[in-house]
């Protein structure tokens, strides 16, 4: 009779420790697993940067125009680093970043007109596309001055050429650096893309990019380096 009893004990021991670990398991499968995105890019002449979250290598070797793309993360506090590609002793900027569950976002680096460095966190509100149209932004690093006081400010027009007609839209207004627009509904294909002075059709020393504009597409459009000058101002595109 005690041999049963113990046997009746330690039966009843196994299947209650065997919940136990059912009841983990399925326990850890119902836990969320959190994503955020995150993509860098680089507008500082000259320089090659690494790029860490935490203690973890996002991109490395990151160039002038160049973006890392979108790296995935849990979703949670971080710790970003830029410094000069290689030289761990040499930080460009850093900060804390907060990363939302199923969020995208992006930094922007760029130095301002007095070298000082700048990195700019936009949230990429991706989605809300409808059919015939893609979406466009505009960022704004290029921090240029028309004189020593005044700080230039630009508008965003493009040419959208069809068989019958040319369409001309002014999309954003009074951009100062570091601005960045919301996403705007374009209609689908080819534009050109001009940076004019503000409420002007004088575009910046004849500057301008053709574009494709594809159906539910999304766009960043970047213009970086001196606005007033034609061999340093560059526009970028980053497809979402």
């Amino acid at each position: 009779m005690i041999i049963m009893k113990h046997w009746r004990y330690c039966l009843l021991l196994i299947l209650v420790t065997a919940g136990i670990f059912a009841c983990n398991k399925n326990g850890d499968e119902s836990i969320p697993v959190t994503s955020s995105n995150i993509n860098v890019f680089q507008a500082v002449p000259g320089k090659l940067f690494d790029v860490l979250i935490d203690t973890t290598t996002m991109t490395t070797d990151l160039a002038y125009g160049e973006s890392s793309g979108y790296h995935a993360f849990e979703a949670r506090r971080y710790n970003l680093l830029v410094r000069v590609a290689g030289r761990p002793d040499s930080p460009f900027v850093g900060g804390q970043i907060s990363l939302r569950n199923g969020h995208y976002y992006s930094v922007f680096l760029s130095l301002d007109n007095g070298n000082n460095p700048q990195a700019l966190l936009v949230e990429d509100a991706l989605g809300g596309t409808r059919a015939g149209f893609g979406r466009m932004r505009y960022i704004n690093l290029s921090d240029s001055y028309i004189n020593r006081a005044s700080r230039l400010t630009i508008d965003i027009k493009t040419f959208t050429t069809s068989d019958t007609r040319q369409d001309t839209a002014r999309y954003f207004r009074r951009l100062s650096y570091l601005a960045a627009t919301d996403f705007v509904d374009v209609p689908i294909g080819p534009h050109f893309l001009v940076v004019t002075y503000p409420d002007s059709t004088l575009s910046l020393n004849g500057n301008g990019q053709a574009f494709q504009v594809d159906d539910q597409k999304q766009y960043t459009i970047i213009g970086y380096g001196n606005a007033l000058k034609a061999d340093s101002f560059k526009i970028a595109t980053f497809i979402h």
